[in-house]
């Protein structure tokens, strides 16, 4: 059986190979040809399905291992009585814990705490409903949200559900989380454009980490530039791999689509559709590899004298460096449109090693119970001490000197906090 996958799919090779011959290949430049003869095809969202990749084709079988959708034409596939299965859900952790390190960074540039401030969620789904779970129990936030198809559900959060103007005139941070719907009655292509922004409440704070045509790129920038909008971060962009060059040059922190990157990110996604082809195939999957260790296993914190602003934003940046990503985003930035798509690609696919909050141990110490349940909530496997690690010391010399009853005590030095 042949098989291709998107070589930056996480545990593709492992995965795969396990089903046939697997080839790994550039999804954004995968053609008719090169598909020719596939069985099975496991792809990312820079891999556009459609009409004309499919004609022709003996794939039976396609994964996508992302959240998004709207690269695939679904109805194309289903005239070839190809099974397309997705990876609903597969990154919302991810997501979440990028919102977060974004609001801490913007916290600290506004001087500002969160607690009490509101949060307007626009799409509360699978990312949506972790990132309200996360302002409203580690940072204090009132959280409202705007979903109306799951608003007509019954959805458990319909109590907080507010219109779009709402969200748009009373929260101080809108972040968008929604999927991109190009028509129908629940459009979100241009959701953040045209009169109705008008309404934003002064000094608000953007963020998109959805799709980048959910937002007028070019309003955004200017409503920036003007001051109506305070901060911004951004994540998605219209026309990826380009992007606007006015917004990426005016916003707080700018990433190049990587806030689902996080390794259980596109591990589980990987996952997701593997065992989606295993029940294909009508085959068992077999055991998953491990993941690996976090590059901060374990982070000590001395709680004393701190603010649990502080203390958060010590434990968020270890272990998910927003800041980081976007300085590298901005370093790249090149005036020709070939080689800015070329390097937003290569940032994507050379992302430095990142897992969830959920993957380190944070050790507190002296710390208030109220220190403690914040990071809690946001994954962090949380121990607690009275004191700090002492560093240790080097073994005593034996002296030669003359002996004496008197002993000298080496001087301790204060040691180091997190």
């Amino acid at each position: 059986m042949k098989i291709l996958y998107d070589r930056n799919m996480e545990l593709g090779k492992q995965l795969f190979s396990k089903l046939g011959t697997a080839k790994a290949i550039e999804g954004r430049s995968l053609t008719p040809k090169a598909l020719s003869g596939a069985d099975l095809l496991f792809i990312r969202s820079t891999c556009r399905v459609n009409d004309d990749l499919l004609e022709g084709s003996s794939v039976r079988f396609i994964g996508s291992g992302v959240v998004g959708t709207d690269h695939i034409d679904f109805e194309a596939a289903r005239r070839r009585g190809i099974q397309v299965a997705t990876a609903p859900g597969c990154n919302a952790e991810s997501v979440a814990d990028y919102v977060i390190a974004a609001l801490l960074v913007i916290g600290e540039r506004q001087k500002r705490s969160w607690q009490g401030a509101t949060l307007g969620i626009v799409g509360v789904g699978n990312v949506g409903k972790r990132v309200w779970q996360f302002a409203e129990n580690a940072l204090g936030m009132k959280v409202i949200g705007c979903d109306p198809p799951r608003q007509e559900q019954g959805d458990f959060t319909a109590r907080n559900f507010v219109s779009y103007e709402t969200i748009l005139e009373q929260a101080d941070v809108i972040t968008f989380h929604v999927p991109l719907n190009r028509e129908g009655p629940y459009k979100t292509v241009g959701m953040f454009s045209g009169p109705i922004v008008r309404k934003v409440k002064p000094g608000a704070v953007l963020l998109n980490f959805a799709r980048g045509p959910v937002c007028d790129n070019a309003l955004v920038a200017t409503m920036l530039g003007a001051g109506l909008l305070s901060d911004a971060a951004i994540d998605c962009w219209e026309g990826e791999p380009d992007y606007s060059p006015d917004l990426a040059a005016i916003a707080t922190l700018t990433t190049p689509h990587i806030a689902g990157h996080a390794y259980e990110g596109k591990a589980n996604g990987t996952i997701m559709v593997y065992e989606a082809a295993c029940d294909f195939l009508g085959i068992q999957p077999e055991a998953l590899p491990k993941f690996p260790k976090a590059p901060v296993p374990k982070l000590e914190i001395d709680c004393t004298n701190r603010s649990d602003e502080e203390i958060l934003r010590i434990a968020v940046r270890a272990t998910c460096d927003i800041e980081g990503d976007s300085a590298r985003f901005r370093a790249a930035f090149d005036g020709n449109v070939e080689q800015r798509k070329a390097n937003f690609d290569a940032l994507r696919k050379h992302y430095p090693f990142r897992r969830l909050f959920s993957a380190t141990t944070v050790t507190l110490v002296q710390p208030t119970p109220t220190i403690t349940a914040r990071l809690t909530a946001l994954g962090f496997v949380v121990t607690t001490k009275a004191t700090a690690t002492k560093p240790r010391k080097a073994p005593a010399k034996k002296s030669t000197a003359t002996k004496s009853k008197t002993t000298r005590t080496a001087s301790r030095k204060k040691p180091a906090t997190s």
